[in-house]
C-alpha cells in the first residue's frame, strides 16, 4: 500500500514537471509585468526630490512590486534547471550547459537586485534626502545593466548548441543568438531585454514543454 502510494506521488510529481517548462517562463513574465506596472505606477521621476516624495507616498507599492518581480525571477531559476537538464541530456556533456546554467544564474542574480534599491529606499524613507533618494533610484541602472551584459551568455550556449544538436528549430537557434548579439549593442540592449528576452523565454519554454511531453509518448 505504501509502495502504490508512494509510485503514485512520483507519477504525478514527475507529470507535473513535464509541464514546468512551459508553466514556469509564462508565470515569470506575468509577474515581472505586474511588477513593472505597480513600479511604474509607484512613481517614475528622476529627481532627487520628486523620487523621495514617491518614496513616501507609495512605499507599500514598491515594496508590492518588488515581491511580485522578485517570485517571477524564483520561477525564472525554476525554469533554468530544465534547461539546463535538457542542454546536458542534449550535450552528452556539461560544457556548454554549465556556462548557459551559470550565465542564467547571474543575470537571476542582478533580477533579483534590480528592485531592491527602490524597495530599500520605500523601507528608508524617513531616513533619506533628496540625494540619496536619487543614488538608491538610479543604483537599480547597474543592476539593469548587468543583467543586459550577462545574458548573452545564456543565449550564446544555448544557441550554439541548438545549432549542433537541432533539440531547438534552427531558425529559433539563431534568434536566439541574435538577440544575445543585440543584448550586447548599448543603445539597443534595453530593448532587447525588457521586450524580446522575455518572448523568448516564453518561446524556448513552449519548445522544452513539447520536448517534456512528446518524450512519455515515445516511450509507450
Amino acid at each position: 500500500m505504501t509502495e502504490t502510494a508512494v509510485s503514485t506521488g512520483l507519477a504525478r510529481t514527475q507529470g507535473w514537471e513535464r509541464h514546468t517548462p512551459l508553466v514556469a517562463p509564462v508565470i515569470a513574465v506575468v509577474l515581472w509585468v505586474i511588477g513593472l506596472i505597480l513600479a511604474t505606477d509607484a512613481g517614475d521621476h528622476n529627481k532627487g526630490p520628486h523620487i523621495l516624495a514617491d518614496y513616501k507616498a507609495h512605499d507599500t507599492e514598491y515594496l508590492v512590486a518588488g515581491l511580485i518581480w522578485s517570485i517571477g525571477i524564483l520561477f525564472f531559476i525554476w525554469f533554468l534547471g530544465h534547461l539546463r537538464t535538457r542542454l546536458i541530456a542534449t550535450e552528452g556533456g556539461d560544457r556548454l550547459a554549465a556556462t548557459a546554467f551559470a550565465g542564467g544564474v547571474a543575470a537571476a542574480i542582478f533580477g533579483l537586485l534590480l528592485p531592491g534599491p527602490d524597495m530599500a529606499g520605500a523601507l528608508n524613507k524617513d531616513d533619506l534626502d533628496a540625494s540619496g533618494a536619487a543614488t538608491l533610484h538610479h543604483l537599480s541602472d547597474a543592476f539593469f545593466i548587468g543583467a543586459e551584459y550577462v545574458l548573452p551568455v545564456l543565449l550564446f550556449a544555448t544557441g550554439l548548441l541548438a545549432l549542433r544538436s537541432l533539440f531547438l528549430p534552427k531558425w529559433f537557434a539563431w534568434v536566439t543568438i541574435v538577440i544575445g548579439i543585440l543584448l550586447l549593442i548599448g543603445p539597443i540592449g534595453w530593448a532587447a531585454l525588457i521586450f524580446a528576452f522575455p518572448l523568448w523565454l516564453i518561446v524556448t519554454g513552449v519548445f522544452l514543454w513539447r520536448g517534456a511531453a512528446a518524450a512519455p509518448r515515445a516511450a509507450i
